[in-house]
């Protein structure tokens, strides 16, 4: 009896044994899942601080930029542009022709025309 209750505690000993290496494996597999997703998280983080760093100095160069242009907008020395000149030509509406909502009558006024549809 006393050999059945030893060797009863020795399976359960061995039982929990197993279970706390499948629980280790178990452990160390989240383990480096986490450590993979720490690392890519770091690479994003240092691309986000380099792409962050071009923009202040982009935004940088813009201030600067924008600073020479009032400069020289103070100074007067910003040419004025030049009047547009209407284009020469007929202004009469003769030469557009007419547009009718009712497709048949354009077929009737257009009919002596060839027209083709390529």
């Amino acid at each position: 009896m006393a050999q059945e209750s030893l060797l009863q505690m020795l399976e359960e000993l061995a039982s929990k044994v197993r279970s706390l290496q499948s629980y280790k494996r178990e452990s160390a597999a989240r383990m480096q899942a986490l450590e993979r997703e720490k690392d890519e998280a770091v690479a994003r983080a240092q691309a986000l601080e380099r792409e962050s760093t071009e923009l202040v100095s982009l935004i940088t160069v813009a201030g600067e930029r924008v600073d020479e242009i009032l400069k020289i907008g103070a100074n007067g020395d910003i040419s004025q542009p030049q009047p547009v000149n209407e284009p020469t030509g007929s202004k009469s509406p003769e030469g557009l022709g007419e547009f009718s909502a009712d497709p048949e009558r354009e077929a009737k006024e257009h009919s002596g025309k060839p027209w083709r549809s390529d």
